[in-house]
């Protein structure tokens, strides 16, 4: 028995070590259960918090931060933040931009006034301003990518034809719900008043 206990021990280690070695935010996928299985999303850290919903085997989530034992992962679930047990969960990276570190696979958006954004996989920026309906989304090429000086790899620039962008691996709240982001976004580009500056958060594109 205790030869199990040991044995059990070193596996949980070194999935924690694992868990903890891995930059956040990033994609894990659902994994360790059987097809018609489902697992438990929690509302703290701890197996015996509350059950708020289930992920299926295979599910995509993005975990955006860890317990301090490293062994539960914090994720956007609904209109809240859920915790799930990083045992059941295989990384599944985002890809990234070829000159820097830059996730691609992002949905952003922000509030007064309202905007969206999508980073996409095949390097377009997408911006729609939906504070005026009278204005079509605006897609562009991202043509240059950097990751910030000394704060490799957890602050990025780009450029997308007029607009500059810096993505930031850092808590955000969208100020609308519950919700805690692993990322922010700013985005700045010229208009008939000057220079505009807006802020706001994203998440990973999952299915």
């Amino acid at each position: 028995m205790k030869l199990i206990l040991i044995v059990i021990g070193l596996a949980l280690s070194a999935v924690v070590a694992h868990a903890q070695s891995v930059i956040l935010p990033d994609v894990f996928t659902v994994t360790g259960i059987a097809s018609n299985d489902t697992l438990n999303v929690r509302q703290a850290p701890s197996g015996t918090s509350a059950d708020i919903g289930d992920l299926a085997a295979n599910e995509r989530i993005e975990v955006i931060a860890l317990s301090d034992d490293g062994k539960w992962g914090e994720f956007i679930w609904q209109e809240r933040n859920g915790w799930i047990a990083m045992r059941f969960l295989t990384p599944s990276p985002l890809p990234h931009l070829p000159d820097s570190e830059m996730p691609m696979g992002l949905s952003c958006s922000g509030t007064e006034p309202v905007w969206t954004a999508f980073i996409l996989p095949d390097q377009t920026f997408e911006f729609t301003d939906r504070s005026d309906s009278s204005l079509e989304t605006q897609s562009r090429p991202i043509t240059q990518s950097t990751t910030a000086i000394g704060m490799q790899p957890y602050s990025f620039a780009f450029t997308a034809g007029e607009f500059t962008g810096v993505l930031d691996r850092a808590e955000c709240s969208d100020g609308m719900s519950d919700r805690t982001y692993g990322w922010q976004l700013r985005v700045i580009n010229p208009s008939s008043n000057g220079l505009q500056l807006r802020s706001g958060c994203c998440q990973a594109v999952t299915n």
